[in-house]
């Protein structure tokens, strides 16, 4: 093992699944949900259209949270009742 030889580094990952308010301008629509697709939603980082600079984790929370919140009431049909 020589010293340097392996690059260790880590990222967020941000970018590659862009919110879009047109299926020509995004890859997922305002509420997660994947365009083309009724069963698929993304609910992560990727949903930002590029890397924010920053560590995006409070971001990431927030707009899970509210994505998750809205998934749930539209798979229960009932409100969501938050913690």
């Amino acid at each position: 093992m020589k010293p340097h030889l392996t690059r260790v580094v880590s990222a967020h990952a941000m970018g590659g699944c862009a919110l879009g308010g047109e299926e020509r301008i995004g890859v997922a629509r305002s509420d997660g949900l994947r365009w083309p697709l009724e069963n698929l939603s993304v609910h992560d980082g990727s949903l930002f259209p590029t890397s924010i600079g920053a560590n995006p984790q409070l971001s990431s929370y927030g707009i899970v949270n509210r994505l998750a919140n809205a998934l749930a009431q539209r798979l229960s049909g009932r409100a969501v009742q938050l913690a």
